[in-house]
C-alpha cells in the first residue's frame, strides 16, 4: 500500500509539471492545487496507518510469531529414581538478550534456582513432583513427572507420554546399583522379553499397541518385582482412508482423483506426512507431499484394487489405508438410464398383472369351494331323508304282511247274485 501511495504522488507531481503551462485555464489551476494539497497533508499519515497495520498484522496473526515452549531434559533420562541417587534436568528455550535466567517451579511453586541447569545431588521424598521451567523467550515447558522410591527393584522409563514413533527405553534397576540377572518385562502382565544379563530394552518404533502399564522382575540374591508404570503412546496420525472422485463404473476417458485422506493430530514445527499410492502391488507414486494422484485418462487397464499409505518424513510411522475397488468400462458396456427405467416399469407392470389375476383365482377358488359345500350339504340331506324313509318302510313293512294274512284267514261272503 505504501508502494502505490509514493507512485501515486509521483505520479501527481509529473502530471502538475506537465500541465503547468496551461495554469491560466482557472478551473485546471484550482485543481492542480486541490490535488496537490490532499496528496501532501493526507499522505503522510496514510503512510504511518499502513505502517502500523503492517506491524500489528506482522506481531499479532504472524505464527513464527508465538512463544517458543521450554523443553526439560534429564540426566541421566529416567523419570524414577532411587533415593539419594542424582539426577539433573535441564532447560531449554530462547532466553532475552543478555538474561540466561531460567525459572524453575516445583509443583506449581517457583524455586530459587534461576539457572538453565537444576541438580539434585541426593534425592529424597521432597523432590518428589512435577516440574516446569520457563526462559525469558519461552513459555512455560511440559510437565515433566519425578518420582523417589525406596524399595529394591524399579523400573526405568525415558518418559510416561511419547509419540508413535518415538523409542522407548525401559530399565530394570536394582537399589544401589545392585546387579540384576534374568530380567524379564512386562506389558500388562504378559512376558514382553527375557533377558538373562541386560537389565535394558528399547523399543525402537513405538505404536498405539505399547500402550499399557509396565513392570519388571529381576534375579539378586532373590527374585524381586517392580511396581507397575504406565506408558501413554499418542497417536500422531489416524489410518487413511482413500477416495475416488468418481464411483466405480467409471466411463473410459474420464478424468479420475483420488485422495489419500489424513490428518495430523499433533502439530510439531517441521513435521511432514508423505503420501504414496499403489495399484496392487505396482507402485503409481511414492513419497510425494501431495495427498492426491490423478489419472488423466481412465482406461479398462486401471481397473484394480487401489491403496494409498501415509508416512513421516523418518518413516518411524507408516499407516495403509483400506483397499479401493475401481472398475473402468467401455462406453458400451454401461446400461443406459432408460434401460433401467424401461426394466423397473415392466417389473412393475408384471407385478400389478400378476397381482390382479392371482386375486381372480383365488376369488374363483373361493365360489368354486362355496359350491362343493352346498352339494355336499345337500347329498348328506338327501342320503338322511333316504335313510329316514327307508326305515320308515321296514317299519309299515311287517304290519302290511299282519294285514294280508289277516284277510287271507277271514272267509268272504259272496255277492248277493251268486248265491242266487
Amino acid at each position: 500500500l505504501a508502494f502505490t501511495g509514493s507512485h501515486l504522488l509521483i505520479f501527481q507531481s509529473h502530471l502538475t509539471i506537465y500541465f503547468l503551462p496551461c495554469a491560466f485555464h482557472k478551473t485546471l489551476l484550482i485543481t492542480q492545487i486541490f490535488l496537490l494539497f490532499h496528496l501532501v497533508f493526507f499522505f503522510p499519515f496514510f503512510f504511518f496507518f499502513v505502517f502500523f497495520l503492517s506491524f500489528f498484522l506482522f506481531f499479532f496473526f504472524n505464527p513464527q510469531a508465538d512463544p517458543v515452549k521450554a523443553v526439560i531434559t534429564l540426566q541421566p533420562p529416567w523419570v524414577s529414581v532411587f533415593q539419594e541417587e542424582s539426577v539433573t534436568l535441564w532447560c531449554e528455550g530462547p532466553h532475552l538478550p543478555g538474561d540466561s535466567s531460567t525459572q524453575w517451579f516445583l509443583n506449581g511453586t517457583a524455586t530459587q534456582t534461576l539457572t538453565p541447569r537444576y541438580r539434585i545431588a541426593a534425592a529424597s521424598v521432597n523432590d518428589n513432583g512435577e516440574y516446569r521451567c520457563q526462559t525469558g523467550l519461552s513459555v512455560l515447558s511440559d510437565p515433566i513427572q519425578l518420582e523417589i522410591h525406596r524399595d529394591w527393584l524399579i523400573l526405568q522409563v525415558s518418559g510416561r507420554v511419547f509419540t508413535e514413533g518415538e523409542p522407548l527405553t525401559l530399565r530394570c534397576h536394582g537399589w544401589n546399583n545392585k546387579l540384576v540377572y534374568n530380567v524379564l518385562f512386562y506389558q500388562n502382565g504378559t512376558v514382553l522379553k527375557f533377558s538373562p544379563q541386560n537389565s535394558e530394552f528399547t523399543i525402537l518404533k513405538t505404536t498405539l499397541h505399547h500402550n499399557g502399564i509396565y513392570h519388571c522382575s529381576a534375579m539378586g540374591k532373590h527374585r524381586y518385582e517392580s511396581a507397575g508404570v504406565s506408558i501413554t503412546i499418542k497417536e500422531l496420525f489416524p489410518a487413511p482412508v482413500l477416495k475416488a472422485s468418481l464411483s466405480s463404473p467409471i466411463l473410459e476417458g474420464h478424468v479420475v482423483n483420488l485422495s489419500c485422506e489424513t490428518k495430523l493430530l499433533l502439530q510439531r514445527p517441521g513435521l511432514q506426512l508423505y503420501f504414496s499410492f499403489y495399484m496392487g502391488s505396482k507402485t503409481l507414486l511414492s513419497r510425494n507431499t501431495s495427498s492426491e494422484y490423478q489419472i488423466l485418462t481412465a482406461k479398462k487397464e486401471d481397473s484394480g484394487l487401489y491403496w494409498c499409505e501415509a508416512t513421516t518424513e523418518d518413516g518411524n510411522v507408516v499407516k495403509r489405508s483400506p483397499e479401493l475397488e475401481l472398475q473402468v468400462v467401455g462406453p458400451q458396456t454401461l446400461t443406459p438410464v432408460w434401460f433401467h427405467v424401461l426394466f423397473y416399469v415392466a417389473m412393475g407392470m408384471i407385478f400389478l398383472v400378476d397381482t390382479i389375476f392371482c386375486m381372480i383365482i383365488h376369488k374363483e377358488l373361493q365360489r368354486k369351494k362355496k359350491w362343493n359345500l352346498e352339494i355336499s350339504l345337500y347329498s348328506g340331506l338327501e342320503k338322511r331323508v333316504d335313510s329316514y324313509l327307508q326305515k320308515e318302510r321296514d317299519l309299515e313293512e311287517p304290519k302290511y304282511q299282519e294285514l294280508e294274512q289277516l284277510q287271507e284267514k277271514t272267509p268272504q261272503k259272496p255277492p248277493e247274485g251268486e248265491q242266487q
